[in-house]
């Protein structure tokens, strides 16, 4: 099992390395897409600061981070602009942002998640989407409408978002374990694979990493 795990990175690394490279084809009735998305806040969603945190890929860099101002009418834009990034947006309670002397005390501390009550939210450049969507890129509105001890609620409006199903529902044929199961569901980003089959959840990741990294290249090589 150790040796498989060894190999599927390797194959990971190496296969996120030649960008260039086409992907594999998207599940049938679907298709990679690269997502814009902007935030904004509920009415009733207060006390809280806002912090962006930019990880690239592949890793060796630092992350980056930033506060964010949003609002409850114009959504903010959150994401940065390029390929290979991933953006985590952490909502701090605003006292416990208050204990530390500068911004650059508290991102430490985010990093090394020891921020008391952080809550983050995760987005993709990239995701997987029906085929009668048009074009290659989409945008998504993410309404933070509540913060608890349970994490961020979230609203997202778009062409292809994903929509929130209930966890209680049964399923109707508890013996299908496979990411096809929800094929109303947009695979986004990076999601983790369930029923324990992480090594076809990790193809299913690398897949829509280099469909975005490849759509990207062939969007620059357009322009």
């Amino acid at each position: 099992m150790n040796r498989l795990l060894a190999l599927v990175t390797v194959g990971l690394i190496a296969g996120v390395a030649v960008a260039d490279v086409p992907p594999p084809p998207p599940p049938k009735g679907k298709k990679y897409v690269s997502v814009a998305s902007e935030v904004k806040l509920g009415k009733d969603v207060t006390g809280y600061v806002f912090v962006k945190q930019v990880a690239r890929f592949p890793g060796g860099q630092k992350p980056t981070y930033t506060k964010v101002d949003l609002g409850t009418e114009k959504p903010t834009a959150v994401p940065e602009p390029a390929g290979r990034t991933f953006v985590t947006l952490f909502a701090v309670p605003a006292d416990a942002a208050k204990e530390f002397k500068t911004d650059d005390d508290l991102f430490e501390a985010l990093g090394a998640k020891k921020v008391k009550g952080a809550h983050p939210l995760s987005f993709s450049s990239t995701a997987t989407v029906s085929d009668t969507i048009k074009g290659d890129a989409v945008k998504w509105t993410y309404t933070i409408t509540a913060i608890d001890k349970d994490g961020i609620k979230k609203t997202i409006e778009g062409e292809g978002a994903p929509t929130d199903k209930p966890t209680d529902k049964p399923k109707t044929n508890p013996a299908k374990d496979s990411p096809e199961d929800d094929t109303d569901t947009p695979v986004v980003g990076t999601s983790a694979p369930r029923g324990g089959v992480w090594v076809a959840g990790i193809s299913a990741a690398l897949a829509v990493m280099l469909g975005g990294m490849w759509l990207a290249g062939r969007v620059r090589r357009k322009v």
